[in-house]
């Protein structure tokens, strides 16, 4: 969902991640500037042009109302049901279908429920829904047994005519788990939530 954010400076707007926004300077984006937004940038980007993808991989939904800071991540921002269902009626949509928000994000939010199924009903407004898919079950995968959730990875069939009634699926991971090698060092490499430090990014960033 993209949304848009300023903070007024003397070269121009700007938005640093690991500040506090003014509610007041939040508002919701559109998909004509989504269509606009530079896709090919490092992760995350936090500034100019590249703020509406930032936002988009890393906002998440809430049950307050409006738009604030997601002081948990460090970046993006938290939604609310009123803006689900702005964005549906502008937009004349029925759905909204995310992801990037497993169950290790969801055991630190005791307001949401859990991701154990693959999926959860995050917002039922007027115009439609706000789902939250996950597929990977058994998360995360290349850990040891006792640091896994143990969940259901989910995947949503969309049937004619409308497509706005979603059919969902929730499987469990093949057990015992098959011998597999990761295609990257995620000892080293972050895989998760908690190991994301976006203040030693914007000082590598700062300094380079």
């Amino acid at each position: 969902m993209p949304t848009k954010r300023t903070k007024k400076g003397k070269k121009g707007n700007k938005y640093k991640a690991n500040s506090t926004v003014d509610p007041t300077l939040m508002k919701l984006g559109s998909l004509d500037e989504l269509l606009k937004a530079r896709r090919t940038v490092l992760d995350p980007p936090w500034e100019g042009s590249n703020l509406i993808p930032g936002d988009v991989l890393w906002s998440d939904p809430s049950l307050e109302m409006g738009l604030s800071s997601n002081k948990e991540r460090g970046i993006g921002l938290l939604w609310g049901p009123d803006i689900t269902q702005q964005f549906l009626y502008t937009n004349n949509l029925k759905l909204i279908i995310r992801s990037h928000e497993g169950p290790d994000a969801r055991d630190k939010r005791h307001d949401l429920l859990g991701m154990d199924n693959g999926y959860t009903i995050d917002h039922h407004v007027e115009c439609g829904k706000l789902i939250t898919l996950f597929s990977a079950p058994d998360y995360p995968q290349f850990q040891a047994s006792e640091d896994r959730y143990n969940n259901c990875g989910a995947y949503i069939v969309l049937n004619p005519p409308d497509f706005s009634t979603p059919v969902f699926h929730s499987f469990e991971a093949v057990k015992p788990r098959p011998a597999a090698n990761p295609y990257y060092d995620f000892e080293d490499v972050i895989d998760s939530d908690e190991e994301l430090n976006l203040g030693a990014m914007d000082s590598g960033s700062a300094s380079s």
